[in-house]
């Protein structure tokens, strides 16, 4: 939508200038000022410039990006030249200058002077509030924003909502779509202004239908085998192996371009000069196919036929190859090596390749070797080609050229989003504002592309645009990255208290847009070695597949415990998730783990762990499980299920049902402070063996990352343990048994502080159970009294995101309102001290909920 119009009105002078939109980037005068006004109003002074419209930007602001002054002559061009500036900042609508007589004397002139004030009535595009992406089942939210983030056209919330930086968002968003094969896809723009010049836009996108590229094939003249022809096309593709997976048979007009210009560049270098490729011809077709899945019928499909027109042309043969004496004693000149080697045989296929392989040879025999400092001094060559068209030869003089060599003006590099212009540019040793050098261009593309940052270049990837008359060389070079490497910290809050960690990503290593990481994270009671492999968008749909081999040890250490710690547990093993976003809130995850679990027990606490005996100093078991989980991202709003089974036909020695739910709900506080808000958590999860003993390290010892102030393992039930004396005497304790069905909900109101730190205010409820009957036949002694027991907390937590890190740090002070403290009395055994603190400070890395 073209809205950036603008005019420029000299009231005292009765002049006015008007204006094409600010996207043609023209001017039009509909008037001409006469002489008279010329004479009479000749070089007046700018007395004052001033800007009426402005709501949210400053006018120093405005000030900063024109050229006129107060005190400077009035200079129309000048004005032009403003109004142009101040369009392409993307900030206003509209723009109308007015120069009206000033009323008061300045100072620096004199009476006779002619003094003008220069208004810009602007009216501002409302500031862009909130940005929303609906219709699409094939990108994602995430998607979407990680893909306009490595374009540069990520929305600047806070900023000027302009229609043209909108208006390339939903270009990129319907060409991602054209590349996973829905050519007509469609993205339209919905705004919606509030009264306080905020706007709110989503775009609407709309996939269209499903057409894959199904045949290719060649109308005209090709006189050269499909087959080779068919060989130049690399992204249009259909017949390759797995094309579906590697995109080969999705159509869009920037893939057909390369691919013509391939087999255009395959003629001129095998005898066709004068062949022609012309635009692609598009039509459906449905085809009729058998299907086994879910059982066996026959289904139509729609697909696209791309036929494309092909005039090789006479095919032409070399007459001969020479170069002329001049173009032969400046190369002598320079001492270079025999002109013989520069002749080619006689009779061979026309190729330009080959003409510009010997022009470079030329050219660097000729050069001097000060050229790069002396652009005076350097030569060029002229390449003189006469086609006979009787005898189908062509004979190709190499001469001296009498103008000077071409001068790099400008070289650009295109697609570059996660390395600087600046990291290119050093290892190209062409350089602007020098001869243009195709051997240090070439030099320099190869030494990139031994970096392994980016993909392999081409020759379609390189333009060069020659100015005749200015002998000038415009030079644009198209790259592709391959891949980033990343280093960045990690923390977060588990079962066993908070870890700190390190992980090491690379993204599109492999040329496939993964994520390879590693990780190394850990805690006082934890430490978690993973590498993994993650791939968004698998097989051209929405979801993603992620392959992780880990490696965990932990060894808690229960305050209660007579010794501790109980136990250490040493996993290792793989894990392969697959999600798939169901809508643009809800996802639906697929996972299985295969991990060998090593739990051993020290022999002077065996006994006290519950429900382990003596014997049972070293375990190892297997474990093969099958998961399936539903979550919802839904912006202040996360709900999620997941379920898992292990054992069973599936194979290993564990066989553990478990399942989790959790609801958090965040609202802006509606009654005391508009910067506060209100939060709120639920969560469920159990565990529970279906077959044999439950293992171990199986239960929940869950407690602050759940209730805030309570240590791993408190929210559970306590059991009997015993321990010997060093005078035989049994010596019994409660120590946690740990739990199979936990519950809590958490409740917050927070609100913002200095500094980037956050407070709220929380009460935390929670409690554990731990029914004998989910655990197998083994049972620990447990106290009846302590199970099911209601824990709670209430206290304030800060938190603070520290920067360039992105991990939230937490501190907290709480009080246990609800917590254990009691005698229990046994029958045949001394009273046992079921006991939890009354106040804790805590602290913890990453977000609660």
């Amino acid at each position: 939508m073209l809205v950036n119009w603008f005019k420029t009105v000299l009231c005292f002078g009765a002049f006015v200038l008007s204006a094409t939109p600010v996207l043609s980037q023209t001017l039009h005068r509909s008037m001409e000022p006469s002489p008279a006004v010329l004479i009479g109003v000749a070089s007046p002074t700018l007395d004052e410039i001033r800007f009426t419209g402005l709501r949210h930007i400053s006018p120093a602001a405005v000030a900063a990006q024109i050229n006129s002054h107060a005190g400077d002559r009035f200079s129309l061009l000048m004005i032009e030249q403003d109004v142009r500036a101040l369009a392409r900042l993307g900030w206003f609508e509209s723009i109308q200058v007015e120069a009206t007589p000033s009323p008061g004397p300045f100072p620096r002139l004199s009476e006779s002077a002619t003094r003008v004030t220069l208004v810009f009535h602007v009216v501002e595009f409302p500031f862009l509030s909130k940005v929303e992406y609906s219709g699409s089942r094939l990108l994602s939210k995430k998607q979407i924003e990680r893909m306009l983030e490595e374009k540069k056209l990520a929305p600047g919330f806070g900023k000027p909502a302009d229609p043209a930086a909108l208006q390339r968002i939903a270009f990129a968003i319907r060409g991602a779509l054209h590349e996973l094969g829905h050519p007509e896809a469609d993205v339209q723009i919905d705004r919606k202004e509030a009264n306080n010049a905020a706007v709110t836009v989503r775009f609407e996108i709309n996939d269209g239908p499903l057409l894959r590229v199904r045949r290719v094939s060649f109308r005209g003249h090709p006189l050269v085998s499909i087959r080779l022809v068919r060989g130049q096309m690399r992204d249009i593709a259909p017949w390759k192996p797995l094309a579906s997976w590697r995109g080969k048979n999705a159509f869009t007009r920037d893939r057909f371009e390369q691919d013509r210009q391939r087999i255009l560049t395959y003629y001129q270098d095998h005898g066709f000069p004068e062949a022609r490729i012309g635009a692609a011809q598009v039509t459906r077709f449905n085809e009729s196919i058998r299907q086994w899945f879910p059982w066996p019928h026959e289904s139509t499909l729609t697909r696209l036929s791309v036929s494309v027109p092909v005039e090789a042309g006479p095919f032409y043969r070399f007459e001969s190859i020479t170069a002329t004496d001049a173009l032969q004693q400046a190369a002598k000149k320079n001492g270079r090596f025999p002109v013989s080697v520069l002749v080619q045989d006689k009779g061979s296929a026309f190729s330009q390749q080959e003409i510009d392989k010997l022009k470079r040879l030329w050219m660097a025999r000729i050069q001097s070797r000060n050229s790069e400092l002396e652009s005076a001094s350097s030569h060029s060559v002229d390449v003189v080609r006469t086609f006979d068209p009787e005898n189908r030869t062509v004979r190709v003089t190499f001469d001296l050229s009498a103008s000077p060599p071409y001068i790099v003006q400008r070289i650009e590099f295109q697609g570059l989003h996660k390395f600087s212009d600046r990291y290119v540019r050093r290892r190209i040793p062409l350089r602007e504002g020098h001869p243009f050098d195709d051997r240090n261009l070439e030099a320099g593309l190869l030494r990139l592309a031994r970096t392994g940052y980016f993909k392999p270049i081409h020759k379609e990837d390189i333009r060069v645009q020659l100015d005749e008359t200015t002998h000038a060389a415009n030079i644009s070079i198209r790259l592709e990255e391959i891949g980033q490497q990343r280093a960045s910290l990690a923390g977060g809050t588990g079962q066993f208290g908070s870890t700190l960690g390190i992980v090491y990503t690379v993204f599109d290593l492999l040329n496939r847009e993964e994520l390879l990481s590693a990780q190394l994270d850990g805690g006082p009671e934890t430490l978690q070695i993973m590498l993994g492999l993650a791939k968004e968008g698998i097989f051209g749909t929405r979801a993603s597949l992620a392959f992780s081999v880990f490696n965990n040890m932990i060894r808690p250490r229960f305050a209660r415990s007579a010794q501790g710690p109980f136990f250490s547990s040493h996993s290792e093993g793989i894990n392969i998730p697959w999600t798939y976003p169901l809508t643009n809130t809800d996802s639906l995850a697929v996972n299985y783990t295969l991990s060998r679990t090593t739990t051993e027990y020290p022999p002077v606490s065996a006994s006290e762990v519950p429900g382990v005996t003596l014997g049972d100093v070293r375990s190892k078991i297997s474990s093969r499980s099958l998961g399936i989980g539903w979550a919802r991202e839904g912006g202040s709003e996360r709900a999620q299920f997941a379920n898992s089974v292990s054992g069973g036909w599936l194979g290993g020695g564990e066989n553990v049902l478990r399942s989790s739910a959790e609801y958090s709900h965040i609202f802006r506080d509606p009654i005391f402070a508009p910067t506060g808000a209100w939060a709120f958590r639920t969560t469920l999860s159990g565990a529970g063996s279906y077959r044999g003993d439950m293992p171990f390290y199986a239960r929940l010892f869950s407690g602050d990352e759940l209730v805030r102030g309570f240590r791993p393992g408190e929210l559970g039930p306590d059991a009997v343990t015993a321990r010997t004396a060093a005078s035989g005497a049994p010596i019994y304790s409660a120590a946690p048994a740990g739990a199979n069905f936990l519950t809590a909900g958490n409740a917050e109101y927070r609100f913002p502080l200095a500094g980037g730190t956050e407070a709220a205010a929380f009460f935390d409820l929670g409690s554990g159970f731990l029914f004998p009957n989910w655990l197998g036949p083994t049972k620990p002694i447990l106290l009846d009294a302590t199970n099911g027991v209601l824990h709670g907390s209430t206290g304030i937590e800060l938190r603070w995101t520290v920067p360039g890190v992105q991990v939230p740090v937490r501190a907290y002070y709480s009080l246990n309102v609800l917590r254990l403290n009691r005698y229990i009395v046994l029958s045949d055994k001394p009273r046992l001290l079921a006991h939890n603190r009354f106040s804790a400070f805590g602290w913890g890395l990453g977000t609660l909920f």
